[in-house]
């Protein structure tokens, strides 16, 4: 129901009509109109009669003036000559929200409105958001937790399909289930608790890989922001942050799978901005996906041999590590559990010459038992291999790895040693949970 009105049934263009207007995480403007244009046509299809191919659309003065009232709400008055193409992102978020309102929405869906801007952009994009809904209804969805929590009415809250919380931020805030969900503590400790290891301080081995302000994003924007990293010889790494904040993003960039905007990444060092994904790998560097992304037609040990390189592990070295491969060695991908299959994946980065392995999500969606599986054969590898593991779940990973970094709204807000992180539950919540902060409070009252 909308406006007393039954939608379900409605295709997009009717509910558009009715006062539904929407953004999208992906950005859907006209690159080659002007930033005017772009509103215009959007005024434009509202109004009966002004779409006719050879109407002088400057001469459409209600039109016209309607566009300038809604460049002058969304603060673009100043470049309405410009071209998109060549707008910054901050302000092609803003352009996309203003035409949402050309349609003269009564409730306004936005999908990450946030995503890839800067901290200076974060601040105008959120001001504007409040704004709105003094006079609009407005449905946002948004991983920025902090602005979130700072703007909002009421939350709703979901995790994995289901329903788990709504209501006031401030109760939202300090529900358990929210807690669990984003800080990525088990309340009823269902998970597997991670074994006792003697942590190894590797800080004073040969540094393996060095970001230096590493800056990317997908389309102009900007997922991360000066990021430093180092990883040294042998070390076991964590990175963690909440969804969205650019670990998967940091991971592709170190890679090769995604071009950086700006900065250095240095193997052993070498340079590693102008190579290709495979020269990278023949490097040493081995990307374990979320995803596992293994030949679903092809048996385990298939699989296996496909990746194979003189140096790497070899087969019975890999069901060592992994005994439970060597019983499914003759089983296709595709009849895996999701815990044998990420046994599969971390196994083919093994059987290449690795020496620096990134994990992404390696025990996500994965039972308890299969868990302790994973993670003792991680903790074989320690010392052998570097890693870099990024980990929803901070309670699983940091007892088993040397140093931690914590991205949030993609920059370092910590590195250092994880016992720290570990023991320090407050930290944790400040930069993983979705605990209000007094700085939190105090940013989003001003």
């Amino acid at each position: 129901m909308f406006d007393d009105t039954e939608v379900t049934q409605l295709p997009m263009h009717a509910r558009a009509r009715l006062g539904i207007g929407r953004s999208f995480q992906i950005l859907s403007i006209f690159p080659n109109l002007t930033v005017f244009e772009n509103v215009r046509v959007a005024v434009q299809a509202q109004r009966k009669g002004s779409g006719r191919l050879l109407t002088d659309a400057y001469a459409l003065d209600t039109i016209n003036a309607r566009t300038w009232s809604i460049l002058d709400a969304v603060g673009l008055t100043d470049v309405a000559a410009e071209q998109c193409v060549n707008l910054p992102h901050g302000a092609k978020r803003l352009l996309e929200i203003g035409i949402t309102l050309a349609i003269d929405s009564k409730l306004l869906l936005l999908d990450e409105p946030l995503a890839g801007l800067a901290e200076s952009d974060r601040v105008i994009v959120a001001d504007l958001i409040k704004k709105l809904a003094q006079t609009h209804g407005v449905l946002l969805i948004e991983h920025d937790i902090d602005r979130v929590l700072a703007i909002s009415d009421r939350i709703s809250v979901l995790h994995q399909g289901r329903m788990i919380a709504d209501g006031k931020p401030s109760e939202v805030a300090a529900n358990p289930d929210v807690i669990a969900a984003y800080l990525g503590a088990a309340k009823d400790g269902a998970q597997a608790a991670p074994p006792a290891i003697e942590r190894i301080a590797r800080a004073r081995a040969a540094v393996l890989l060095e970001a230096i302000s590493v800056s990317a994003g997908y389309g102009g924007s900007t997922v991360l922001e000066a990021v430093d990293l180092t990883v040294h010889a042998g070390e076991a790494v964590a990175l963690l942050g909440r969804n969205g904040v650019g670990k998967t993003t940091l991971l592709r960039s170190l890679c090769g799978t995604l071009t950086i905007s700006n900065g250095d990444i240095v193997f052993e060092g070498r340079p590693l901005a102008r190579l290709k994904p495979y020269e990278i790998n023949r490097l040493g560097i081995s990307l374990v996906p979320e995803g596992r992304r293994l030949f679903p037609n092809l048996t385990v040990a298939e699989n296996l041999q496909l990746a194979a390189r003189p140096g790497g592990l070899g087969l019975d070295a890999v069901f060592e590590l992994f005994p439970r491969l060597r019983e499914r060695r003759s089983a296709k991908a595709e009849s895996l559990s999701g815990g044998e299959r990420q046994m599969v994946a971390i196994a083919r980065a093994l059987m290449v010459p690795s020496k620096l392995i990134l994990l992404d999500e390696p025990f996500e969606g994965l039972a308890p038992a299969v868990v302790k599986e994973v993670m003792d054969a991680l903790i074989k590898l320690r010392g052998k291999v570097a890693m870099v593991i990024v980990e929803h779940h901070a309670e699983l990973v940091l007892p088993i790895v040397d140093r931690a970094y914590v991205l949030v709204n993609g920059q370092i807000a910590f590195s250092g040693d994880a016992a720290i992180l570990e023991r320090d539950h407050e930290l944790q919540a400040r930069l993983l949970g979705v605990v209000q902060t007094e700085a939190a409070r105090a940013r989003g009252a001003a």
